[in-house]
């Protein structure tokens, strides 16, 4: 049992200094000691530092950081130390990210995903995910991003959602990330964006939108007025967005306000067929109303006394 827990402590090779102070003493105690005493050996034990337990797979930098990377991992590691600070799980196959991950790992403030098989996220995968400071899920397959997926990683500064197939952003998708301050959404699958998305990162400092099919239509004007406006926040700069035009790239630089000036009055097919439905239901309310007040007036000159019967009555 003895050498046992010599082994133990020098396959940890944690540098705490609690372990050298543990390991000393233990060299200075005789064998029949830990015999009678288990009490004492599981106390020692505990005051080991919870990051001393790294996975097989893995390289622990120090007792905050794990280091998975190339591994050809299919998935993360069931286990981590539950003081993981930084997770560093890039050029993978992990196809997916534990729902719980965040709820066992609270303390996670840098996870790297970064060229993987990732094809979405989960509801609920970032729910308590209150301490993430920097996220990197570029190079995966990621198609869209619903309403509010990152609305619990309040504390994120970096998202990095660059070269996948995202087609689709939710207009509330970054909901919350108030202290955001880079956004990478370059190299995408991405037509259109709606700027309800963009304008509630208050603190964005540096965004990338390169790289994208954007479309030249109406849908996109807006977008168009609020890269003008933010131009001094594109990485690239205005000049390294392209979108299409009766199927011809133009370069952002090329277009003005007068390039979508026809698209500020123009209304969609939904917008007539409400403006028609609104019109004909004040219409027919309005007959109903005259039917009425007509009938109400006839009514009551029918039942009132007329003045001839009133001059014979006296």
């Amino acid at each position: 049992m003895y050498q046992a827990l010599l082994l133990l402590l020098r396959l940890t090779q944690c540098p705490s200094p609690r372990v050298d102070i543990c390991f000393r003493f233990f060299t200075m105690l005789p064998c029949f000691l830990f015999c009678i005493s288990p009490l004492f050996c599981l106390c020692c034990f505990l005051m080991l530092p919870l990051g001393f337990l790294c996975p097989s797979v893995c390289v622990c930098v120090d007792h905050h950081t794990i280091d998975c990377r190339d591994q050809g991992l299919p998935s993360l590691p069931n286990s981590f130390p539950l003081d993981v600070r930084k997770l560093l799980a890039a050029n993978n196959h992990i196809q997916s990210i534990p729902a719980d991950l965040f709820l066992y790992y609270g303390d996670l403030v840098y996870l790297d995903l970064r060229n993987n098989s990732l094809t979405a996220l989960e509801e609920g995968t970032f729910s308590t995910s209150s301490r993430l400071v920097f996220l990197d899920l570029s190079y995966n397959n990621l198609t869209q991003l619903d309403a509010g997926i990152f609305k619990s990683a309040e504390k994120l500064i970096k998202l990095n959602l660059g070269n996948n197939n995202l087609s689709d952003v939710h207009e509330a998708a970054f909901a919350n990330l108030e202290l955001l301050q880079v956004l990478e959404l370059n190299d995408n699958n991405l037509q259109s964006l709606s700027v309800a998305a963009l304008e509630a990162l208050t603190s964005l400092r540096t965004i990338r939108l390169e790289g994208n099919p954007w479309t030249c239509d109406c849908d996109f004007a807006n977008l168009f007025f609020w890269i003008d406006e933010n131009s001094n926040k594109l990485q690239k700069g205005v000049g390294e967005i392209q979108c299409t035009l009766d199927e011809r790239k133009i370069f952002l630089h090329e277009l003005s306000d007068i390039s979508f000036s026809e698209c500020k009055f123009s209304l969609s097919l939904t917008d007539f067929l409400i403006i028609i439905f609104s019109g004909v239901a004040v219409s027919i309310a309005a007959i109903f109303s005259s039917f009425f007040l007509a009938t109400t007036v006839h009514c009551f000159h029918r039942c009132a006394p007329s003045k001839e019967e009133d001059d014979e009555d006296e």
